[in-house]
């Protein structure tokens, strides 16, 4: 049987891959500062000249693996969104919070990497987190309507940014042993099941 040649799209596609990974493996087990054109290079087997043909540097680079690991997160995000009970508004709140924790769990170093690197402007790491995060906004704006909550336009993005903060930090609590997981979800699924019963509820005339 023929061995089937891949066209040039689906090699570059594949040395870009390549350097993904190596460039995610760094960050993972060393931190940004080791994530060096050379050694992502090195780590995908390449030479060096090589990296500079899929990426103009080595930001473009680390931005790309973090806006690749973010779409990851928002994948789960998506689905865990889907399947809310109305009979179980808090349990089907806490499925939420627990599905992207287990996410977060599952990858400490880089879970904790990019939560230091969330705000800080000059980071690349940043950059690409702050695009997902803008994107699991918009899907928290839209699963806040499911729930049946008709806020405003600013309400909706305040709610949204406060549950992606809620999130962020119960994944950092967790991961440094400040809280444990149950517990943590039990107390997340409470308050943000108070608030929303708290909006659905009329206010007496």
């Amino acid at each position: 049987m023929p061995i089937q040649q891949l066209t040039r799209r689906e090699s570059t596609a594949v040395v870009r891959r390549r350097l993904l990974t190596a460039a995610v493996d760094l960050l993972r087990a060393e931190g940004a500062t080791a994530a060096t054109t050379g050694r992502i290079a090195r780590g995908a087997g390449l030479a060096q000249a090589s990296f500079y043909a899929h990426f103009r540097d080595r930001d473009a680079c680390l931005e790309a693996a973090a806006t690749e690991i973010g779409e990851h997160v928002l994948a789960r995000l998506r689905g865990a969104l889907l399947p809310i009970d109305g009979r179980d508004l808090r349990g089907s709140i806490r499925r939420v919070y627990a599905a992207l924790l287990d996410v977060f769990l599952g990858d400490r170093e880089l879970t904790l990497l990019f939560i230091a690197h969330r705000a800080d402007p000059s980071s690349p790491l940043g950059v690409g987190l702050r695009n997902s995060l803008g994107r699991a906004r918009a899907d928290l704006i839209t699963a806040i309507r499911l729930y049946g909550v008709r806020p405003s336009a600013a309400e909706a993005a305040c709610y949204a940014e406060i549950l992606v903060s809620v999130m962020l930090g119960l994944a950092e609590s967790v991961l440094t042993g400040r809280v444990e997981r149950e517990l943590g979800l039990d107390s997340v699924a409470d308050i943000t099941h108070g608030a929303l019963r708290h909006l659905l509820t009329p206010e007496p005339s």
